[in-house]
């Protein structure tokens, strides 16, 4: 992956690498996750999420390690923090 495909594609910030949850589905794989509370796609999904009625859910931008963005579902600020490793 280019060093220019591990920024947001919706504010442009640098992404973090996390170590997958033990309970995904992921493989294990590093991913990484745009922690910027600043952004655009993060900061709508609260609101995107309660309109459907999912309530005190958001979610932040996440890319895999073959380069395809999409989703990832949290319940706070600080949720999934823990889990960013070492950049690589």
């Amino acid at each position: 992956m280019s060093k220019e495909s591990l920024k947001c594609p919706h504010c442009g910030a640098e992404m973090d690498p996390i170590n997958t949850p033990d309970v995904s589905s992921w493989g294990g794989e590093v991913h990484h996750v745009c922690f910027n509370d600043e952004c655009s796609y993060y900061k709508k999904s609260w609101e995107v999420l309660d309109n459907q009625g999912v309530e005190r859910t958001g979610y932040r931008c996440r890319i895999d390690p073959r380069g395809a963005s999409g989703p990832l579902a949290v319940w706070s600020a600080d949720a999934l923090k823990d889990l960013i490793c070492e950049k690589r």
